[in-house]
């Protein structure tokens, strides 16, 4: 392996850099920057520090989705979402009830944009989306 490679894949993660982020940058897979990191003696950051996990946690309580909270905190979301389940802090899915589908679809044929439709509703752009494809009026 390259000398140069190996001294700047070390640098990057001590300057905070994840290793996935270091493995895209040097077109390398996870577990081989991993496994070059180990033998070069890093020491893994390791787990999340408890202060942090109590901030999640607080933000959770608070009603935050999993990517607010990760933006907020400039956390990784997946870290974020693992915190708020051991919490039991997640929000389940939300599954519309027969009359809102039946608005979406009503309101999506007379024109009203996705947008539009989510604002009236209160739900999510993303959920008009899942159910227009559900009913077929939207590719």
């Amino acid at each position: 392996m390259n000398e140069d490679i190996v001294e700047k894949a070390k640098k990057m993660y001590e300057d905070g850099r994840s290793i996935r982020d270091i493995a895209k940058e040097l077109s390398l897979s996870y577990s081989k920057t991993r496994r070059i990191l180990k033998e070069r003696g890093v020491i893994f950051r390791g787990k999340t520090p408890p202060d942090l996990i109590n901030q999640v946690i607080e933000y959770g309580k608070q009603g935050y989705s999993a990517n607010k909270i990760s933006k907020l905190l400039k956390m990784n979301s997946n870290t974020v979402l693992r915190i708020l389940k051991k919490h039991n802090l997640v929000k389940g899915k939300r599954k519309l009830t027969q009359e809102k589908i039946q608005k979406i679809k009503d309101m999506y044929k007379n024109g009203y944009s996705i947008y539009k439709i989510a604002k009236e509703l209160d739900i999510s752009t993303n959920l008009v989306v899942y159910y227009l494809k559900k009913l077929q009026l939207k590719n």
